[in-house]
């Protein structure tokens, strides 16, 4: 048996080495960064830096949610004038770039854009058509017919019809086009069955219909909804382009 001597030293050696480690952690220095003080000019900034981020948000919200849900009770309309700029700004022409690379435009062709609004895409594909092509444009609304007129006339182009009607009832002969596209335009239009035939009936056999819809559009359809519109109207799907964001669907007039 130990004697008492030698549990005294047992138990005085455990407790120096307990005040020990107790004193060293304490006095040990913090293994993060000491916080620095923030001036005046960056808390400003940093409360402008919030408010720019919730004020997005906001628009993102309104945009995304309450004008979709505007768009579904408004029963289908197309963009009014006063929000051309929506459709046609620098920022969207970046992310909508390959629109025209999808829709699959070979030069010759006879085009018909349904629905322009003020032009975003109708120069561009006016010069892919060419040498020997042409595009017709049609809207219903006439400020859009002549914003883009304007813009045609100062790229010096003669290739562009452009008039003012319903995606019901379209100036063209039966099988007189080669290839139709619509951007962010179907989901607008109330009768989108009426509209659809309309477009079967101007394109000529084997002739190709185009559509391409974005998710910041109000009225954005999912692709299958989509591709549902166009089969029920005699249309096969044969090439699909991008992804939720922006698709563009290729569907080829059926026999």
């Amino acid at each position: 048996m130990p004697c008492a001597i030698t549990w005294r030293r047992t138990f005085c050696r455990a407790w120096r080495s307990t005040r020990y480690c107790a004193r060293k952690v304490t006095t040990r220095k913090p293994c993060w960064p000491k916080r620095k003080s923030i001036s005046m000019k960056e808390q400003w900034l940093s409360k402008i830096a919030w408010g720019v981020l919730l004020l997005a948000g906001g628009v993102a919200f309104f945009w995304l949610v309450v004008a979709r849900l505007l768009a579904k009770l408004g029963g289908g309309r197309p963009c009014p004038y006063a929000l051309a700029w929506v459709t046609d700004n620098p920022i969207r022409h970046r992310y909508m770039g390959k629109v025209l690379d999808r829709v699959g435009i070979q030069p010759g062709e006879r085009m018909l854009e349904l629905g322009p609004g003020p032009g975003a895409f109708t120069v561009e594909a006016a010069q892919r058509v060419e040498p020997g092509g042409s595009l017709v444009a049609v809207d219903i609304q006439p400020e859009m017919i002549a914003a883009v007129e304007k813009r045609v006339r100062e790229a010096g182009l003669t290739n562009v019809e452009t008039h003012v009607a319903s995606a019901y009832k379209l100036p063209l002969e039966d099988e007189s086009v080669d290839r139709a596209f619509l951007v962010t335009v179907l989901p607008e239009i109330p009768d989108r069955q009426r509209a659809l035939a309309e477009l079967r009936r101007v394109l000529r056999p084997g002739g190709v219909l185009s559509i391409t819809e974005e998710l910041l559009d109000p009225d954005y359809p999912l692709a299958r909804t989509t591709v549902a519109w166009a089969e029920a109207a005699g249309f096969e799907l044969i090439e699909r382009h991008g992804n939720w964001w922006i698709y563009t669907l290729n569907f080829q007039k059926a026999a």
